[in-house]
């Protein structure tokens, strides 16, 4: 099997993981249904979360069996390099990352409120209501909370949409086309958020994309995801109010 239909195999079988994903995300979520009987614990939360992505990750693995791919190379995990440029340069793009994703966070607002001043972001209230008032009342135990499901977040969501989508896309379509579409999934992932609350991502996607096109590691991703990600919670919980 040569290289391009190699890549859309792989790029139809991501379609059919990622929409069951979806679905069982916004049946057994409350985050994305914004449905609950009892208002969610954060351990549950990042339960639930926990079992969405080992589904997404079974089907991938399972169906990626099907042709004999070496899963090794069809996730980029041969692109996990612990060297020190790596790490160093990782956490450097985490550090940069992150004001300048608040300062695009800023200009977003300021866009939405003068050409969509009627526009009720009841969704985004209501899942970051249900994420926030899901964690303890300490903010230290807060904090190591939100740093897990980052990191489970920084590896899986790079694994996923960097290692395996941005990888093989880049089989069938130019860098610029593929490093868009696959942000355009990442996106997508987080409309529960609200559709403005989404287009952060997709931002966010797309540099962590040019960064793992330019660099060829998989280490630098996922470890600028993580920073930028546990920069933004810090600060977060820092203005919540605890007891």
């Amino acid at each position: 099997m040569d290289n391009v239909w190699l890549g859309l195999y792989r790029f139809l079988i991501f379609l059919i993981a990622y929409v069951i994903f979806i679905l069982l995300a916004y049946k057994v979520d409350p985050r994305f249904s914004l449905k609950y009987k009892k208002f969610p614990s954060f351990n549950y939360l990042l339960s639930v979360s926990l079992l969405e992505t080992i589904v997404m990750l079974f089907l991938l693995v399972v169906l990626n069996l099907f042709v004999g791919g070496d899963l090794i190379m069809v996730f980029s995990i041969d692109r996990l390099f612990f060297t020190w440029y790596d790490i160093s340069l990782g956490l450097l793009i985490g550090i940069a990352v992150f004001p300048l994703l608040a300062i695009v966070g800023v200009f977003l607002s300021a866009m939405q409120r003068k050409f969509f001043p009627n526009y009720k972001p009841w969704r985004e209230e209501k899942a970051r209501k249900i994420i926030f008032g899901s964690l303890p009342k300490s903010r230290n135990k807060a904090r190591i909370l939100l740093s897990i499901a980052s990191l489970k977040a920084a590896i899986f969501e790079e694994l996923f949409f960097r290692g395996y989508l941005l990888n093989n896309l880049l089989l069938l379509l130019s860098p610029v086309f593929a490093i868009v579409i696959q942000a355009i999934f990442f996106g997508a992932g987080h409309l529960y958020q609200g559709v403005f609350n989404a287009i952060l991502p997709f931002i966010y996607s797309i540099l962590l994309g040019v960064a793992f096109f330019l660099t060829g590691s998989l280490t630098i991703v996922v470890l600028a995801h993580f920073v930028s990600d546990t920069i933004g919670l810090i600060i977060q919980t820092s203005y919540m109010k605890m007891e």
